[in-house]
């Protein structure tokens, strides 16, 4: 079949809305990939007037910062007898998973800077946690906490891949990161 000079013009019109329709819900599911819940963000936020997160140097903490990586945050304070526990654990963890792929993040729940530097002093270094202070218990309170420790899995997306109540489970959360990295 010979086609005429109009049909191959229609052919490549249709062709192009084809091509440009494509790119776009590929544009539209990469943008959905990587957006972050607005609910996650207002746990997360440094937002004027709310309680910045900082690390123990002062330097900001928020969420867009680890997206394209699961975060695992576990809350902790010096006075929970689980903290120790937890936060040994949350270093092991982190020595088997790639920095790259894998963020632990310990949310200090509503103590000073030194109160919670004193208490991590008696602990070994903890190098592969980022350890959060939250001045305002704005993590606690916006995750619904009621138990000690909370701890959430959030996927690369920065959605709720999992939440624990009380002492953190080291298999349920081995199980969910893995079960993130490999895209299940």
């Amino acid at each position: 079949m010979v086609l005429t000079k109009q049909q191959k013009i229609v052919l490549g019109i249709l062709g192009g809305i084809i091509l440009i329709a494509a790119a776009v819900v590929a544009f539209w599911l990469y943008q959905k990939q990587y957006a972050v819940l607005p609910e996650t963000v207002a746990v997360f936020s440094n937002e004027p007037g709310e309680a910045p997160y900082t690390d123990l140097l002062g330097n900001p903490v928020s969420l867009p910062q680890y997206l394209g990586q699961v975060l695992v945050v576990v809350s902790w304070a010096s006075w929970s007898p689980f903290s120790q526990a937890d936060l040994l654990m949350l270093q092991e963890l982190s020595d088997q998973y790639p920095q790259e792929q894998v963020v632990f993040m310990a949310i200090n729940r509503k103590e000073t800077k030194e109160q919670a530097a004193r208490y991590l002093s008696t602990l070994p270094a903890l190098e592969g946690i980022i350890v959060v202070l939250d001045p305002r218990d704005n993590f606690y309170t916006a995750v619904g906490g009621y138990a000690m420790p909370e701890v959430v899995i959030y996927t690369p997306q920065g959605e709720v891949a999992a939440h624990e109540r009380g002492v953190a489970g080291r298999d349920s959360i081995e199980k969910t990161v893995s079960k993130l990295l490999s895209g299940e």
